[in-house]
């Protein structure tokens, strides 16, 4: 097989993967809504409307009900868990018992759209705050493909149930109150970064999106390294956690971190302080044994010098001593008087 079949098989293998992996993308989103989340302010004793649309993007169509329900959020991610019947969940923020669903039942058509209008009466004696609740779309018919969504936050779908969540307001002072349940971090790492728990419950009767921001300094007070914590919402009666990490991999010391999360319409502040140390000590400890090995290596090398500096110096001085021997030697041999053979013998 030549080089240009080669190049063409693999150009078509790499179209037909692209082209399956598209297809297989756009597939798997069988039902979507839009909008995911809703925000609206309504007096007591007032009427409004929502309009949410079910998106069928296969090719069959999807018969299914439309239904109403109460959510609350019970975790520390944010997730909506739904209230549907006789429930001992708390009630205090429901709402869908003011909702009137324009169809109970639809049948979506292959790739199109339904939109359904939920029409909201709000009690004259209702007391402000948020309410929460929840309007979706679920299948009865077979559905081609697993039902999903894109979930980000204010999304939920329990396969193949698709929803739209809507954050009603009743018009009037609310109350926000929120509390820092922990800030916290290791109290010793040997390495950075540093990885910060944060969690905020909120209090009030109305969801917060606290906007905070984490502040490292060392021990001189200069500030290393600033975060933000992502925004997030915090329903009423729940808790978020986020974690965060900060600063480098190789820091030395004390650092303290500071948060600062403002919050809510009366601009209230949410603070926490924590601190850490930071100290890499096995290459402390490796640095200390090289510079130990380094100072004894010296002082052997130093120790063998003297020595052979003071055995040269010995055999100097005796070489001297010979020297100096031989050169008397010599002088008195010069010195002494020869004999006269011109004398008549004594």
């Amino acid at each position: 097989m030549n080089l240009l079949n080669k190049t063409l098989i693999l150009i078509a293998a790499a179209v037909f993967i692209l082209s399956f992996s598209t297809a297989y993308s756009q597939s798997s989103l069988t039902l979507s809504v839009a909008p995911a989340r809703q925000l609206l302010t309504v007096d007591p004793g007032k009427s409004t409307a929502v309009v949410v649309k079910f998106f069928n993007n296969s090719d069959a169509p999807i018969s299914g009900n439309i239904k109403v329900a109460d959510f609350i959020v019970e975790d520390k991610e944010g997730s909506p868990t739904f209230i549907e019947g006789p429930t001992s969940l708390s009630t205090r923020f429901a709402a869908a018992g003011w909702v009137k669903l324009a169809l109970d039942k639809a049948t979506l058509p292959a790739n199109d759209k339904v939109s359904i209008q939920a029409k909201i009466n709000v009690p004259p004696d209702a007391k402000p705050g948020g309410r929460y609740f929840a309007v979706y779309f679920e299948p009865t018919s077979a559905v081609p493909q697993e039902a999903e969504t894109a979930l980000g936050e204010g999304v939920s779908a329990v396969t193949p149930r698709v929803a739209a969540l809507v954050y009603l307001r009743v018009s009037g002072p609310i109350e926000e109150n929120a509390n820092l349940i922990r800030f916290t971090t290791p109290t010793f790492l040997e390495y950075g970064p540093i990885l910060v728990e944060t969690e905020i419950v909120n209090l009030g009767n109305y969801h917060i999106k606290p906007q905070g921001i984490i502040t490292l300094t060392n021990m001189l007070g200069q500030v290393k390294e600033e975060v933000k914590l992502n925004e997030e919402n915090i329903f009423p009666d729940a808790s978020r956690v986020y974690k965060s990490e900060i600063g480098s991999k190789w820091m030395l010391g004390k650092y303290t971190l500071n948060l600062t999360a403002p919050y809510g319409e009366s601009g209230k502040v949410i603070t926490g302080t924590t601190s850490i140390w930071l100290f890499p000590w096995r290459v402390a400890v490796a640095i200390i044994f090289g510079v130990i090995i380094v100072i004894a290596l010296i002082t052997i090398s130093w120790k063998n010098l003297t020595k052979k500096e003071k055995e040269l110096e010995k055999k100097l001085e005796e070489e001297i001593g010979d020297i100096e021997t031989l050169k008397n030697k010599y002088k008195d041999a010069i010195n002494e008087p020869s004999p006269n053979k011109d004398s008549p013998p004594s």
